[in-house]
């Protein structure tokens, strides 16, 4: 069964960091993704070869018809991007989610935050969001408040 048949519109799913390399490939070879990274753990040059050989295209190819990919460094860049972003059908994949809010002040990350949900669930209405997010010190309660917006889902 194909991982795209099994994700829905209306919903925001959590993925585990390590399983996002996985995921953009195997999405990427069934439908096709639009990929933000806002944090340095995904290695996206090296998927869009691996995808490229699997493929049989050069690595052009792949990310003109098959990774639509984007970079966020700040936070506010974050949230541009998705205040922009249109919806699409092709499932969206934000990946290390909190990492760009460590780098705001305390009295902005919950307003941050929130503007960053209410994006996600406004994309998610057309095609499914699928995010990676690991809450370290001191975002703890970000990552209690991730798990409220989004459904586990389970790489096989």
């Amino acid at each position: 069964m194909e991982l795209h048949s099994k994700l829905h519109p209306n919903r925001i799913y959590r993925v585990r960091p390590e399983d996002t390399y996985d995921l953009t490939i195997q999405l990427a070879l069934e439908t096709g993704i639009r990929l933000l990274v806002c944090g340095n753990r995904l290695p996206f040059y090296e998927i869009a070869y691996t995808l490229a050989g699997l493929v049989g295209q050069d690595y052009e190819t792949i990310l003109c018809e098959r990774i639509f990919f984007s970079r966020a460094e700040t936070c506010t860049q974050l949230i541009d991007f998705l205040c922009g972003l249109e919806a699409d059908p092709l499932p969206l994949l934000v990946t290390d989610l909190l990492t760009r809010f460590g780098e705001e002040g305390d009295d902005q990350v919950d307003e941050l935050f929130f503007a960053c949900q209410i994006e996600l669930e406004r994309l998610s209405k057309i095609a499914p969001v699928i995010v990676s997010a690991t809450p370290r010190p001191p975002l703890e309660r970000l990552g209690f408040a991730l798990q409220r917006i989004t459904q586990a889902l389970e790489i096989e």
